[in-house]
């Protein structure tokens, strides 16, 4: 027997459940597969857990700091099972809304992995779809280190589930993920390493504010090892022994962050003949249309912005589009982004070297200080603000924050640097003292 459906979405993570909830509210007859739990990466083992724990590591410094303030902590003992079955605790909870949110909205749910039989058809489990149109939102998984396939290198995927934190571990990788697992292991006490085939961390990042990262972090204790990679790695009983260019170094665990790759190794797409692109991301037009007129796809697997919320965003167009004849292009510029490392960056717009490229002149604001949080302690932590503006029409292009809560700060911001925010205007508010978001309304160093 076989099913029928105007829109059939492969994929339960953010992208593809707000894809399917909200086409199904429009009326749409829609489905939707997925063969492991709802949610998909963000919510099982991205974003949500991530920082979770990165909550947990943080503990371990205000511990420190709070004698600072008069307080004293005769006894402090942290738990590794009880963060990992807590955690589990609140993505069951996460699993179950999205199951309510899917059925309440009339979404035929298919609990299994979906391949293309021909470009009409799939095949869930043993069931088979035809569908007017399908969406892929499959998201990506851990890129596979195959130098290393003679050992048991973890991925982030299995890093959240260690049955016990392990005394030291090298972090192979300087992406964001690399970057916050080494700050939240740091954080939890274990002796972490980082590697990087280059001269620095967060290198698609603007490079004053990922050199000040990086120094901020060794300063915390994360050993930055740069320029050199491992050659080989062996298991020596319960250790890995890595041999680096001049050195070789034991770890009780190694783990790879060296990027994600799309995942679709079991959608069988080429009985679809659905071309992909160089890195082997799905192609698509600027409507998400893949090379087959029915068939499109949204999230990481495309490869043009890979977050939650651009996923999530992205659905929302697609199924607009669906239902009208003024389509709509994705808007991809100024997506505010954030890096949960410690301490914490996130920023909108421009790196300085971007903003170079792109304007014929621009002016750059920055501020470096000690917060007031820190001044009665012996925490070397600081704060660092850089704003760039394009200096023909004073608008701010680029807005850099790392210090506690960037995030939450940058969030606020960005509505008004995508909106056109101008460095003069930005002058005219009034600062909250004592804070460190106030030094955003305040800066006057120009270099």
């Amino acid at each position: 027997m076989t099913s029928k459906f105007d829109l059939f979405v492969i994929g339960g993570g953010s992208g593809g459940v707000r894809a399917a909830r909200y086409a199904s509210s429009l009326g749409i007859n829609t489905g939707i597969a997925e063969g492991s739990l709802l949610g998909g990466t963000c919510v099982n083992k991205g974003c949500i857990p991530k920082k979770l724990y990165s909550f947990a590591s943080h503990y371990s410094e205000e511990l420190n700091l709070m004698g600072s303030f008069g307080w004293k902590i005769d006894k402090s003992k942290f738990s590794w099972n009880k963060l990992v079955k807590n955690k589990k605790k609140e993505l069951f909870r996460l699993n179950s809304i999205y199951q309510n949110l899917l059925e309440n909205s009339k979404v035929k749910i298919f609990e299994d992995y979906a391949e293309f039989v021909d470009q009409n058809t799939l095949k869930v489990g043993k069931k088979y779809i035809q569908s007017k149109n399908i969406l892929i939102a499959v998201g990506t998984k851990p890129k596979e280190l195959n130098k290393f396939s003679n050992v048991n290198i973890l991925s982030s995927d299995e890093a959240f589930d260690l049955k016990k934190l392990p005394k030291n571990i090298l972090i192979m990788g300087g992406g964001y993920i690399a970057v916050e697992f080494a700050s939240i292991f740091n954080g939890l006490g274990v002796n972490t390493s980082l590697c990087v085939r280059g001269k620095r961390i967060l290198s698609d990042f603007d490079k004053e504010i990922s050199q000040f990262i990086m120094q901020q972090m060794q300063e915390k204790g994360v050993k930055i090892i740069v320029e050199d990679f491992p050659q080989k790695i062996q298991l020596k009983g319960k250790s890995y022994q890595v041999f680096f260019k001049n050195k070789t170094r034991r770890y009780e665990k190694v783990m790879g962050a060296l990027g994600r790759v799309p995942n679709i190794s079991k959608l069988k797409i080429e009985n679809a003949k659905i071309k992909l692109n160089l890195k082997g991301a799905i192609h698509t037009d600027d409507l998400f249309k893949t090379s087959v007129k029915n068939i499109y796809a949204i999230g990481d697997v495309i490869d043009k912005v890979q977050l939650t919320p651009v996923a999530i965003s992205e659905a929302m167009t697609f199924v607009n589009n669906l239902k009208s004849t003024n389509k709509k292009k994705f808007n991809y510029k100024n997506i505010p982004t954030a890096v949960f490392s410690n301490p914490n960056y996130a920023f909108v717009g421009c790196s300085e070297n971007e903003a170079k490229k792109i304007y014929k002149k621009i002016k750059v604001y920055k501020s470096q200080f000690r917060s007031l949080k820190f001044s009665m302690s012996k925490s070397k932590e600081k704060v660092l603000i850089k704003l760039i503006t394009n200096a023909s029409n004073d608008k701010i292009v680029g807005l850099h924050y790392v210090g506690e809560n960037a995030a939450e700060i940058i969030q606020g911001f960005s509505v008004a640097v995508v909106n056109g925010l101008t460095k003069s205007q930005l002058d005219k508010t009034i600062g909250i003292h004592p804070t460190c978001a106030e030094e955003l309304v305040t800066l006057k160093n120009v270099i």
